[in-house]
């Protein structure tokens, strides 16, 4: 990444910097290759440098941005995938899109520069700039990008849809769901999104099912509906497993429905608010820091041993505890608290990369990296904090459903 700020490396021999007089009317080097030996040339290079390609002009955006690059870019294991967060800055009314540059380790505001509706039969209509609900939207992670489902606007349940396109940082108005909910269940398995609670109501319309492939939304009939759901997560791709306000675990697969996973409680009551599954392990937080696992069959909670040192440095940054556990790629987990290392007149949101090993009995952590990824940049006052809406990254593979949204735009327009 070294020289960046001269231009994209090979720069000056592909013909793409600015020159100056009558050789600013040079037609790029690029744009005289045939398409597919461009393709070819540019699925070598980073995503950073493909981003900053299509920021040199309108002719390089069109070369850098086409759904067919990024498939090659698939098919010869180049793509590289990003870490991405909504943040909530208070006092701010809405939360923000932010995507962890992968070398500064930093996070980067993400321009929210269109809104393209894409419903069945119609032509893209480009409008205002996407705004995420306040609070209460559930979030999928499926290829190529993230769903945000339902939330609440102006302090009300919606039922809106949206797609983020990782690849081009480009929102998609999807059709909205059959009624409004906010902080729903909501889990993939299959093309199939599942969307549990979070509305009020009966059995008929507790839970709905959106297909990918037609776009359509169905009410989903759920024989033996649970209590509200805490926290979900997708076993095996094929499970929903979930645990509600009364401790009880359940699962769901589209042919069997939601069952008793044994009459399994959870061992420590509380809310837990953050679930990730990492080789067949649930982790969570835990009072003062510290992060706990379990099997899901037992939800038998105990301590992440070896994180002294990181419990200790919360103790003497932290306002506000661990604000969000997920985990990452590479099947870490990764953290995020609020701290006030220079004093009560600065906020940072600081993060941890930590990995795990099984010890016998117990499992152990190891902290890979800590440090600051946010920074407040204006004057600190008491309504001052930073929520971790999401954070999480994009699974980006050769699922079926990969670049549906973009090609069907690029078919249409």
């Amino acid at each position: 990444m070294k020289g960046r700020s001269g231009g994209i490396r090979g720069c000056s021999q592909l013909g793409l910097r600015k020159g100056k007089g009558k050789e600013r009317k040079k037609v790029c080097g690029l744009t005289l290759l045939p398409d597919e030996l461009v393709w070819n040339c540019l699925a070598k290079v980073s995503s950073l440098d493909l981003a900053a390609l299509r920021m040199t002009s309108k002719a390089h955006r069109s070369l850098a941005t086409t759904p067919y690059l990024w498939d090659l870019r698939l098919e010869m294991g180049r793509v590289e995938p990003c870490y991405y967060m909504c943040l909530h800055i208070f006092p701010e009314p809405i939360p923000r899109w932010f995507i962890l540059h992968p070398v500064q380790r930093r996070l980067k505001p993400i321009d929210s520069h269109v809104y393209q509706s894409l419903e069945l039969g119609s032509t893209p209509i480009y409008s205002h700039a996407y705004q995420s609900p306040e609070s209460g939207s559930s979030f999928v992670v499926a290829a190529w990008g993230i769903f945000v489902i339902g939330g609440l606007v102006n302090g009300k349940p919606t039922s809106e849809v949206a797609f983020f396109d990782c690849f081009e940082h480009k929102w998609y108005k999807l059709p909205p769901m059959m009624i409004p909910r906010t902080s729903a269940s909501a889990s993939m398995i299959d093309d199939k999104i599942y969307v549990f609670g979070g509305c009020l109501g009966d059995d008929s319309n507790w839970a709905e099912v959106y297909d990918i492939d037609t776009l359509t939304w169905d009410f989903l009939c759920v024989p033996s509906r649970p209590k509200n759901i805490k926290q979900s997560v997708v076993i095996d791709k094929k499970v929903v497993y979930a645990v509600d306000e009364d401790r009880q675990s359940f699962s769901f697969s589209p042919s069997k429905l939601f069952v008793s996973c044994g009459g399994k409680t959870d061992s420590k009551p509380g809310d837990r608010d953050h679930w990730c599954l990492i080789g067949g392990f649930l982790f969570s937080t835990g009072p003062r820091g510290t992060i706990l696992w379990c099997l899901p069959d037992d939800l038998d909670w105990k301590e992440v041993k070896g994180l002294e040192e990181l419990q200790q440095q919360q103790q003497r940054l932290v306002e506000y505890g661990i604000t969000k556990l997920t985990t990452n790629n590479a099947s870490y987990i990764v953290i995020f608290w609020n701290a006030q290392p220079q004093g009560a007149a600065s906020l940072e949101l600081w993060s941890a990369e930590i990995s795990l090993r099984k010890n016998g009995q117990e499992i152990r952590g190891k902290i890979e990296w800590s440090g600051c990824v946010y920074k407040l940049d204006y004057p600190l006052t008491d309504s001052n904090r930073v929520k971790v809406v999401f954070a999480g990254s994009d699974k980006q593979n050769t699922h079926s459903g990969a670049r549906r949204f973009e090609r069907r735009s690029h078919e249409e327009k």
